[in-house]
């Protein structure tokens, strides 16, 4: 049995001539979909978003409920016309969906004008039904996230995409959060005058930092025993992206660098020591920070002597040629003990 849907913005209308030809045609026909156990079918409703899953309650009676005990709710304004369809939709979807029902994962994309009351809704919704993977990408500016955004101990992993530099708080109380990504958020002193956000984390293992800013301070600083791989990308102009980067991160392994502008990097060691893996993709360098990235690019490499693998664009092989650093570089490649592998990315630029 099949049904022919008529998609009308934000409406679903069913073709009645076309289900009762089929319901004729198909009458003595198993209907083998809706015979799979529950399981199953919740499996294949949440691989779409949740106004797609909730539309196929109109199958049958089978269907009816499936859509309520989804472990993962996708909520994206993509999907609906106006905002108060959207905000109508999300509404109705924390009123009627089971409340028994753990939430695995929530993906929250929202490009209308946001409602705070309703954001904070929709995440105090699914931090009390002990949600695990949060993505949220918002393209309107947020003043502050609210304090239970970042107090949820089931939480491990988050996403967060914001707009405008919204303030990221001093700490988080996610103790079993190990996946985090942050684009353009601002970071700010706490009351010993340091940048450091993350050293609560105690669990967290992979970082991404985009975007970001640092306001008040010099330095960022990245404090994690059991941070495994950084991921730092900086595409904005020196202005927003002038700040060094202080590494209390012992585990580190893999180091990854995309940027107009190189940050300082400071640590121990230790900590220079562990890190096997290096990328560093320069974006295309204008002449005035040419003179700036250079020296900084080979201090990186003096300090990182115990990486095994490294990936280096050819922006990056430019800045070190035109200030004649190549050599040095071919020297320190040269002696270079422990490298395995080194890979050269070549951007064709027109």
């Amino acid at each position: 049995m099949y049904f022919n849907f008529i998609f009308l913005q934000d409406s679903l209308v069913v073709s009645s001539t076309s289900m009762e030809r089929q319901s004729k045609d198909n009458q003595n026909e198993e209907d083998m979909i809706s015979d799979l156990s529950d399981d199953v079918l919740i499996h294949i409703l949440s691989s779409l978003n949740t106004k797609k899953a909730v539309q196929t309650s109109i199958l049958s009676k089978r269907w009816t409920n499936l859509w309520k005990t989804l472990p993962m709710l996708i909520l994206s304004t993509r999907n609906f016309s106006t905002e108060e369809s959207f905000q109508e939709f999300a509404s109705q979807i924390l009123s009627l969906r089971d409340d028994s029902t753990s939430i695995h994962t929530l993906c929250f994309h929202h490009t209308f004008n946001l409602k705070a009351s309703l954001f904070q809704r929709i995440v105090k919704y699914a931090i009390s039904h002990n949600v695990q993977h949060l993505l949220i990408d918002i393209s309107r500016h947020i003043t502050d996230f609210p304090s239970f955004f970042f107090s949820c101990h089931t939480l491990t992993s988050l996403d967060l995409f914001g707009l405008g530099h919204t303030i990221f708080p001093n700490s988080l109380n996610s103790p079993s959060l190990t996946n985090l990504s942050l684009r353009y958020f601002a970071f700010r002193c706490n009351d010993d005058g340091f940048v450091d956000p993350f050293s609560t984390l105690k669990m967290l293992n992979t970082l991404l930092i985009a975007g970001c800013k640092v306001l008040g301070a010099q330095n960022l600083c990245i404090s994690s025993t059991k941070l495994i791989n950084l991921t730092i990308m900086y595409p904005q102009k020196e202005s927003e992206s002038s700040f060094g980067i202080e590494l209390y991160a012992p585990s580190l392994h893999t180091f990854a660098f995309t940027g107009r502008y190189i940050q300082k990097l400071f640590g121990s060691k230790l900590v220079f020591s562990s890190i096997k893996h290096v990328n560093i993709d320069l974006l295309w360098p204008w002449e005035s920070n040419l003179v700036e990235n250079s020296p900084i690019i080979l201090s990186w490499l003096v300090e990182l002597v115990n990486i095994e693998s490294l990936t280096v664009c050819s922006n990056t092989l430019r800045v070190l040629y035109i200030l004649s650093s190549m050599l040095l570089f071919i020297l320190y490649l040269i002696y270079f003990k422990n490298m395995t592998c080194m890979k050269l990315i070549l951007i064709l630029l027109d």
